[in-house]
């Protein structure tokens, strides 16, 4: 019995230490489905069409009309966060110019909103654009200098803390400015393959996204290697 209460005891304690008790919400999104994304519904747009890749199923978007609609605010609650997104772009340019691939909005409020996008340019690169936008200010973090080969599998994330808003490639931060983020109301959705509003589609494909309530430092990203087929 007496060992029992001291394991039960050392179990809190580790619990305790490691934060689990305040530890931020994290969802991981697989967009492996049409029909759900992390038990999530999902309402289908267009032919989005599941495709293999060397990092398990997909989502192909043809930049024509594809889109899914996640029922959910994955930011709700947070004051501070990352997002990250795994995806492959198509080299799409000029029918493609600047997908906007992953938006969070709750549709009785489009003053608050972020999205992550691309715009592409005719040497078969892209660069990264972020959004911010709240009813205190807005931001777009954009250069286009610095770019990226089209048909890889890249990693891109935002990170927001204390109005400190910072986009990454890769792992490597590219851009960082400072902008007020107000929270997205629990009715947000969010809409991955193009804008909300049905414009600026993506062509490529999306195999993951990441939402942390904690903006999280770069080693602690998501890696492409996580996702290999062993």
């Amino acid at each position: 019995m007496k060992s029992t209460i001291i394991k039960i005891l050392l179990l809190y304690f580790v619990w305790m230490g490691t934060g689990c008790a305040t530890h931020p919400p994290q969802s991981l999104w697989r967009i492996d489905s049409l029909e759900q994304i992390a038990g999530l519904p999902v309402a289908v747009q267009g032919n989005p069409q599941l495709v293999e890749s060397p990092y398990g199923n997909a989502v192909m978007f043809d930049g024509d009309g594809d889109r899914l609609v996640v029922d959910n605010n994955p930011l709700d609650g947070a004051s501070e966060f990352t997002v990250e997104i795994i995806f492959k772009p198509n080299d799409a340019y000029p029918n493609n110019l600047e997908p906007r691939f992953f938006h969070i909005e709750a549709p009785e409020n489009p003053n608050r909103r972020i999205t992550i996008e691309l715009r592409l340019n005719d040497q078969h690169q892209w660069y990264l654009d972020t959004y911010i936008k709240s009813e205190l200010s807005q931001y777009t973090l954009i250069d286009s200098s610095l770019v990226h080969p089209m048909e890889q599998w890249t990693h891109a994330a935002i990170t927001y803390k204390d109005r400190q808003f910072t986009a990454f490639v890769n792992g490597k931060k590219e851009l960082s400015a400072e902008v007020d983020y107000l929270p997205i109301a629990p009715t947000g959705k969010t809409s991955i393959g193009a804008r909300m509003n049905e414009v600026h589609w993506f062509n490529g494909a999306i195999l993951a996204a990441r939402i942390t309530h904690r903006a999280l430092p770069p080693e602690k990203f998501l890696r492409l290697d996580d996702f290999l087929l062993k």
